[in-house]
């Protein structure tokens, strides 16, 4: 143990009494910034994890769009399954209602296995479709019950008049994310072909990739093999506002937050400044035995860890505790018929934990750096004719 720790730990002890209000707030303090930031952290993972989950399931992992085959994707290193679609706006029309929607035409017999949809009823086969919840509340259909489908962009200029087809909802599905469930309608590659006359192929292919596979690299590796002739996007392409908006949020959250770190730091600073008063003829009696102003700043840095750090580290444990608790018992819990889970979501990252013990130790380190810097370099003829 260096003489400076030593140091430090006597003037912890002869201090206590006079500054212990003050150390235990700074202390409260820091445990209170920890277990806040890691609390919220940990929320916001959860509902940004769900979230993803939900757009992978609805889109997949990634998505070219482009002159290639079905053949020749599922054949290359790193894909599981590939999901061919034909998309255009479109309209859906029952008596003098009419809906403007995205129709999203598939190869039905791969739909239950691609699409994580929570699916009430059949998926569509030939003449069928599945439209959202939502879209289906304002049209006032179930079921079983018959839309009228047709795209104006596809219109016959022979005749002015778009193909018109008559389907039957199959299916319902929920995803409850973004608009998703007011704007896409699902149907077969079939209908597809014949609604939409003035397209000469597919639009691309929604790809999954292996559970060990990084879906960047073989984004990176896709577009190298195919060249120009196609474009692959991820799915935080094709949802980039809502990804930004998600940064941005969690931004936010840890400026804000970090905010009780200042306020504690404050007080810490206060209280060092008031230990480096009482202490500073011990100081004096230190420098002019030949202790150097590093040391002195030394010791004050480590009273400051001393104070604070304790109360970071039981702040940090106790988020922590609180995470492994709720992702396993549930104490929390939310309305499901809003969030479509019973119990608050959290998950950590260890990005999350570097940057709250970043950002703890930083402000500790700062607060205890600018205390002792005077008191550093005070002179020692001031110090020992200090007068209290």
């Amino acid at each position: 143990m260096s003489w400076e720790k030593k140091v430090s730990q006597r003037f912890s002890e002869s201090s206590r009494r006079q500054g212990w209000f003050s150390g235990l707030f700074s202390m409260i303090g820091m445990g209170v910034g920890c277990f806040a930031m890691i609390v919220s952290l940990s929320v916001m993972n959860g509902f940004e994890t769900l979230v993803h989950n939900k757009l992978k399931g609805f889109e997949g992992d990634l998505r070219i769009s482009g002159q290639v085959s079905e053949i020749d994707i599922t054949e290359l290193d790193g894909i599981e399954t590939g999901m061919p679609f034909m998309e255009r706006r479109g309209v859906i029309e029952e008596g003098n209602d009419q809906r403007v929607v995205t129709l999203k035409a598939v190869d039905v017999e791969k739909m239950a296995e691609f699409y994580n949809l929570p699916l009430r009823g059949e998926t569509p086969d030939i003449g069928e479709v599945a439209l959202g919840q939502d879209l289906a509340y304002r049209l006032g259909k179930d079921v079983g019950d018959a839309i009228t489908v047709y795209s104006p962009i596809d219109q016959s200029f022979g005749f002015g008049l778009p193909p018109k087809m008559k389907m039957t909802i199959s299916g319902i599905f929920s995803t409850r994310v973004l608009d998703y469930d007011d704007r896409f309608v699902f149907l077969s590659l079939q209908d597809g072909k014949k609604l939409f006359r003035r397209k000469s192929g597919l639009d691309g292919i929604d790809i999954r990739v292996l559970p060990n596979v990084d879906a960047s690299s073989l984004k990176s590796n896709l577009g190298q093999y195919f060249g120009e002739s196609v474009t692959v996007h991820s799915w935080e392409d094709l949802n980039r506002s809502l990804v930004d908006a998600m940064k941005m949020e969690r931004l936010g959250t840890i400026v804000i937050l970090s905010l009780i770190f200042l306020v504690a730091a404050f007080n810490l600073a206060g209280a060092l400044s008031l230990i480096s008063i009482q202490k500073i003829k011990e100081v004096g009696i230190l420098k002019a035995m030949g202790a150097p102003p590093n040391s002195i700043q030394k010791i004050m840095i480590q009273m400051g860890m001393s104070r604070a750090g304790k109360g970071a580290i039981y702040g940090f444990a106790l988020g922590i505790i609180l995470v492994l608790f709720q992702n396993k018992f549930g104490w929390i819990p939310i309305p499901s018929e809003i969030y479509f889970i019973d119990a608050l979501p959290m998950v950590l990252f260890p990005k999350d934990l570097f940057i709250v013990i970043f950002i703890s130790i930083l402000f500790i380190f700062t607060a205890s750096f600018i205390s002792g810097r005077k008191l550093a370099h005070t002179q020692i003829k001031d110090a020992l004719q200090w007068a209290k």
